[in-house]
């Protein structure tokens, strides 16, 4: 059962900073050398991902650098089954604290949070679409952040199908339309992000086009996985401020052949998964990579992955240019790049944004 917090005396104790340490500088701490955050056993939980009125899952830390200290001190900041009210979002708020760490053994306290919540929403009509679409999006990163910092167990594809599968009762049951699912999208490209928005674009559009659910699904995961393979790509290039080089493009372009050969080793994605991943770069034309396939020889789910790939990365801000709004980036589409998608497909994705 929840329990109440006493706001005056947390508030108290992050203002004198847990016994002098300032929880105003606590925020995303440049650590020394080589040491990260989960090597001293934490994962990292912002506090976007909480949720008022449900208790805290677990204790989260922040890490503050004494004066002194190699290494930072990890300061409790919220108990578990404690109380989260929109009084404490906006005491963090204030203390600029927008990341919060749990203990490395608590992770599966984390999944089964967001479980909780989806759940208690699934039975709450009056709970607005977009606020249950918002859990949704959270707990997607939460995942796309654990499979990308493990791409070796096999469990992140399970939470990935899991995942999809709540989407897709979500979808059935509150009548999403694209404006609901869009206006959770964040501006800025982040791999994690992007992953997320281009998944949950693509589920929301093949449910549009009346696919079976479970295609739906596993279209779902295949898209948090699509770019599982910039794992490998150097992070110097990924994060490069202006334009790519022929060497460093052919680089980057190995990475759905990379991520498809390390998927089908492990063996938990089927032959319509593996295919949308290896192929969501492929071109309608026959100019795509890394295969060169061309028409009919592109899966249904890659031709719709493209897609949706394609819209998220014109209309988010990357560090050499702006995003596109929606409207150019389907203008762009349509007029430069059509011969790259699917026609048919993207001639119902625009009827599908404009629902």
């Amino acid at each position: 059962m929840a329990r109440a917090v006493d706001m005056a005396g947390s508030a108290a104790a992050l203002e004198n900073g847990f016994g002098g340490l300032d929880l105003r500088r606590a925020r995303k701490q440049s650590l020394p050398g080589s040491v990260t955050i989960e090597e001293l056993g934490y994962v990292a939980f912002p506090t976007k991902f909480l949720v008022p009125d449900f208790m805290v899952p677990c204790s989260l830390y922040v890490p503050v650098m004494a004066k002194g200290e190699d290494l930072p001190t990890f300061v409790k900041v919220l108990e578990r089954g404690q109380f989260y009210s929109e009084t404490w979002k906006e005491a963090l708020k204030e203390q600029r604290i927008d990341e919060l760490y749990a203990e490395a053994h608590e992770v599966v306290e984390l999944d089964d949070y967001f479980h909780e919540i989806l759940e208690a929403f699934a039975e709450d009509e009056a709970t607005p679409a977009g606020q249950k679409a918002r859990v949704f999006y959270h707990y997607g990163e939460f995942i796309a952040r654990r499979l990308f910092g493990d791409v070796d167990d096999g469990m992140h594809v399970e939470k990935a199908g899991q995942w999809a599968e709540a989407m897709v009762r979500f979808f059935c049951t509150n009548g999403v339309n694209a404006a609901v699912i869009y206006r959770q999208f964040m501006d800025n490209y982040e791999t994690f992000t992007h992953s997320v928005q281009v998944a949950m674009m693509a589920m929301a559009f093949a449910n549009h086009l009346n696919w079976r659910p479970e295609d739906v699904v596993r279209l779902g995961a295949a898209g948090l996985y699509h770019d599982i393979g910039k794992v490998w790509v150097d992070a110097r290039i990924l994060c490069k401020p202006a334009s790519l080089t022929r060497e460093e493009f052919a680089h980057i372009r190995r990475h759905p052949e990379t991520a498809y050969k390390h998927l089908a080793s492990m063996e938990r994605m089927i032959a319509d998964q593996l295919a949308a991943v290896r192929q969501h770069h492929e071109s309608m034309d026959g100019t795509g990579y890394p295969l060169g396939l061309k028409g009919s020889e592109i899966h249904p789910f890659a031709r719709v992955l493209h897609i949706c790939d394609c819209f998220d990365a014109i209309t988010t801000h990357r560090p050499y240019k702006k995003g596109l709004t929606p409207f150019k980036a389907l203008k762009l589409m349509q007029s430069e790049m059509r011969l790259s998608f699917d026609r048919h497909l993207l001639y119902k994705f625009i009827q599908f944004l404009g629902s």
